[in-house]
């Protein structure tokens, strides 16, 4: 196995940013150290990155954002833009190249990361939009080139993630519905292997048992997080179980919510009168619905900001990868009824 500049930074007892900076001529990085850390890499065999390294040195400044499962999708959500608006700044501001590659599970499959970033021409990326079953989650933790992914955290010592704690997040979201009076609430889950939809369950189930509430599973209603398959979705539950099963639904998208709005208008209900809503992101279409949703507001903009900052900060060396976890917010509207 290729020997990695955090073998050079163990061996010299110094942080892989001090490596870096020693092996790209930074002044800051005293003439002992920097003999010492060029030693050791040479005793070791060190081949340095030279995409990184170029990166490093401002010479070639190429990074990506890898979209995984875009196809897939029937429109270009929300938070697909948000995402890349916050990415793309980040971009400026670190003054860096960026481009958009669309992936799918059968390239991963047929692709490693390091060569697909090989033949789209950057050092690293960012990648969003992996279910839990795909290749990448697997493979990633053996890539040569750094990688941040978005929502779904991976082992591997040049792989960083950005993500939110969804857990806690959607706690305190059924918590919400559970404070106004609603116990027989409609869980409206994503896609069953979506990492985001297994930790927000967690964090549902994590309210329930906090305030003595069975979990009802004929209650739950699996999408695939687009709004016309919630829609759809909604539309066969309400038909089979009637107004009475239910007091709540707890969407976990707002895509998957506002297809839940757009239902139960349709069928001559109301929103909050008969039925309460609250999504999860805090996508903009969440103030312009009818009435406004309540909904997790999880900063998407920020996300990608941050996935691109943590990215150039590990290709130049001064971050080693890590998790970083956002904060969130619960935006409080008018689709929820107090029952109490």
């Amino acid at each position: 196995m290729p020997v990695t500049i955090r073998d050079v930074a163990a061996a010299s007892g110094v942080a892989i940013g001090t490596v870096s900076r020693a092996l790209n001529g930074y002044p800051d990085v005293s003439d002992a150290t920097r003999e010492r850390i060029k030693q050791v890499a040479d005793e070791l065999g060190y081949a340095p990155n030279q995409t990184a390294q170029s990166l490093s040195s401002k010479r070639v400044r190429n990074i990506g954002i890898f979209i995984s499962g875009f196809l897939s999708e029937e429109v270009f959500n929300d938070f697909d833009i948000m995402l890349l608006r916050g990415s793309f700044k980040a971009a400026l501001d670190y003054g860096v190249n960026i481009s958009l590659h669309l992936i799918n599970s059968e390239i991963q499959e047929q692709k490693s990361y390091d060569q697909l970033c090989y033949e789209c021409g950057v050092a690293g990326a960012m990648l969003f939009g992996l279910k839990t079953t795909d290749p990448y989650c697997t493979t990633l933790s053996q890539s040569e080139r750094p990688v941040v992914t978005v929502d779904i955290p991976l082992k591997g010592e040049r792989t960083g993630c950005v993500l939110l704690d969804d857990r806690r997040a959607e706690a305190e979201a059924a918590q919400y519905l559970i404070d106004r009076g609603h116990r027989k609430i409609a869980i409206v889950h994503g896609g069953e292997d979506a990492a985001v939809s297994i930790e927000r369950f967690a964090g549902i189930k994590d309210a329930y048992q906090a305030n003595g509430i069975e979990l009802d599973p004929a209650l739950s209603i699996y999408t695939d997080f687009t709004h016309d398959d919630a829609a759809a979705k909604v539309e066969r539950f309400l038909t089979e179980h009637g107004a009475e099963d239910v007091t709540a639904f707890l969407c976990m998208s707002d895509l998957i919510a506002i297809g839940a709005l757009r239902t139960i208008t349709r069928m001559g209900y109301r929103v909050p009168e008969d039925f309460s809503v609250v999504g999860y992101d805090g996508i903009e279409l969440t103030k312009f619905t009818s009435p406004p949703l309540t909904t997790v507001n999880q900063n998407v903009r920020d996300k990608g900001y941050a996935a691109v900052r943590l990215l150039c900060d590990m290709l130049a060396g001064d971050k080693d990868p890590q998790t970083v976890t956002l904060s969130h917010t619960l935006i409080e509207r008018g689709s929820v009824r107090k029952l109490l």
